[in-house]
């Protein structure tokens, strides 16, 4: 895949979580308690004995990445 900023060819790869799935909020919303995030898109999926886990693919040379979320 192609960087859309510069055009370099981009690296494959996944974001890891922990314990839970990462979690994209509009900078509007508020965490509760300074910690959980309620709502918002679940980022990754997990087997039965996997880390969650979401496509990412990344460029080097603009320090961009792109996921892609769209296998939920």
């Amino acid at each position: 895949m192609k960087c859309p900023y510069c055009q370099e060819e981009m690296i494959q790869g996944y974001i890891y979580g922990d314990r839970y799935p990462l979690k994209w909020l509009p900078a509007t919303q508020k965490l509760i308690l300074g910690i959980w995030a309620k709502g918002g898109v679940k980022l990754g999926h997990d087997g039965s004995w996997s880390r969650f886990r979401v496509n990412a693919s990344s460029c080097s040379k603009c320090q961009k990445m792109i996921i892609d979320y769209s296998s939920l």
